[in-house]
């Protein structure tokens, strides 16, 4: 039987599109993850090679792994689209799973206010919690379905909140749509809801609630209740752009809006170098409280930015990212990233 993915590829030369080993060793381990049964239903679990772990308490939940795990197989797509069906099936086994109980298990699970807030290690009271409120404040990555201002909502998609869940979840479907060509997930779809209850969605009408959502708060939508993020937001901006550019329609456009809206709020800029000063690691709407990060947080928001304005000259290159990110974390400036070396529109 020939080996889907042989370890020891044939030489094709530089002028023949192809993945190098390391990048055929990675896709033959996401093909086994994808396509391997696991149980991420309410009576289940989802197998241990799905991270749950990394980033305690912000990513530590396997949806995350889906949606990181997505982002190359459109690259590899385009190098190699002699293998779309493979491709496919990745997809497939990452957006079947992005709609489950462990997928949501936050929004599914986390009520109220974190019952741990008095108790929280002290690193994450000095990079997340505001000073004022230390031991009366929910960490970032406790969702707290319930409380106000939208109360208990059973649907992770058509809440008000939990913009993180639904924006990559379109990230990834039109991912799909990109690499096949089909559109599978236009098709009503049932994703797990708070007490065994399922809803039916389609990826259209998700987008439709996206822009609407988005329109209404134009700081953007929250992730968890009250806090919204330019991390998650730029992410989900780039999902309606590849939305748009697939199925011909402008729900980018509120993107655009809250980009012109935010890029001096959330952006702190040296009047006399121009160069960045502090990235907003989330806001806080409710108690109108802003909470900043060094510099080097405004590198996810880049990998997000660039792909919208390909032909850009200011686009932060990849070259360019790994030179700058030899800057120390907890530096007060950034030397050599200049305000206009960020992607805006």
């Amino acid at each position: 039987m020939t080996e889907l993915f042989p370890s020891r590829l044939p030489d094709l030369g530089p002028a023949q599109p192809h993945l190098s080993a390391r990048a055929a060793g990675w896709l033959r381990h996401i093909y086994r993850k994808a396509t391997t049964t696991d149980d991420w239903s309410e009576d289940g679990n989802p197998a241990s090679w799905w991270d749950q772990k990394s980033q305690e308490p912000l990513l530590s939940f396997p949806r995350f792994d889906l949606s990181e795990s997505s982002y190359a197989i459109g690259v590899m797509a385009d190098q190699t689209p002699a293998w779309r069906e493979v491709y496919a099936e990745i997809l497939d086994g990452l957006v079947e799973r992005h709609i489950t109980y462990w997928a949501a298990v936050d929004w599914l699970t986390q009520f109220g206010h974190d019952p741990r807030r008095a108790h929280y290690p002290q690193q994450w009271i000095d990079d997340y919690i505001p000073e004022r409120l230390v031991g009366a404040y929910d960490t970032p990555g406790w969702v707290a379905n319930g409380i106000a201002p939208h109360g208990l909502q059973p649907d992770p998609i058509g809440a008000d909140g939990n913009l993180f869940f639904k924006g990559w979840l379109n990230l990834i479907q039109s991912m799909h749509a990109y690499v096949t060509g089909e559109d599978k997930w236009g098709n009503p779809f049932l994703v797990a809801g708070v007490g065994r209850t399922r809803f039916e969605w389609t990826q259209h009408r998700m987008v439709d609630l996206l822009a609407s959502q988005w329109t209404e708060h134009p700081l953007g939508p929250h992730c968890e209740n009250t806090k919204i993020w330019p991390y998650c937001l730029s992410a989900a901006g780039l999902g309606l752009k590849l939305y748009d550019s697939i199925f011909d329609q402008s729900s980018h456009s509120v993107f655009d809006r809250w980009l012109a809206e935010t890029k001096q709020r959330f952006y702190s800029i040296d009047d006399t170098t121009g160069c960045l000063k502090g990235v907003v690691f989330y806001h806080d709407p409710v108690i109108d409280h802003t909470q900043w990060q060094p510099p080097l947080g405004a590198l996810p928001v880049c990998f997000y930015l660039a792909p919208r304005s390909r032909s850009s000259p200011n686009i932060f290159t990849m070259r360019r990212s790994a030179r700058l990110v030899g800057t120390t974390r907890r530096s007060r400036s950034w030397p050599g990233l200049n305000h206009a070396d960020l992607p805006w529109p």
